[in-house]
């Protein structure tokens, strides 16, 4: 966070963003996915006499692990962003989904294969009982 030149009470702050995978694409290797303005929240956690705070919670969502019942988070007045942002995001294409699942598949089976080996080889059993 940095202090805003052109205001003495803001800040401006860069988040950063994390693409999510998405289900593969028919003809381009990319999806375009909208940013949205975000919407700031303020957690009134210490029960300090914010003006935001004595307006009802919009969000309840968990707090600082200093506490263990969940906070009441505030919406607070922010310059929006205008401008659209978007994110090209690298998917891969529908027509190798088949190829992907048998990949992974063989894959899976493989090293499952290659553990239990490992552990019939290497493994120290003991027959165990449990009583009460």
């Amino acid at each position: 966070m940095e202090p805003d030149p052109q205001c003495s009470r803001c800040f401006r702050a860069a988040l950063p963003v994390h693409g999510r995978y998405h289900r593969p694409a028919e003809e381009t290797e990319e999806a375009l996915v909208v940013l949205k303005s975000p919407e700031v929240l303020v957690c009134c956690c210490d029960n300090g006499l914010s003006t935001a705070c004595w307006k009802p919670a919009a969000v309840e969502a968990p707090c600082s692990g200093k506490t263990d019942g969940p906070c009441q988070w505030y919406s607070v007045m922010h310059k929006p962003v205008y401008e659209e942002l978007i994110l090209q995001v690298p998917v891969g294409l529908r027509q190798h989904s088949l190829l992907v699942c048998v990949v992974t598949l063989l894959a899976t089976v493989l090293c499952s294969s290659l553990i239990l080996a490992a552990v019939c080889k290497y493994g120290h059993f003991s027959l165990v009982t449990c009583s009460e």
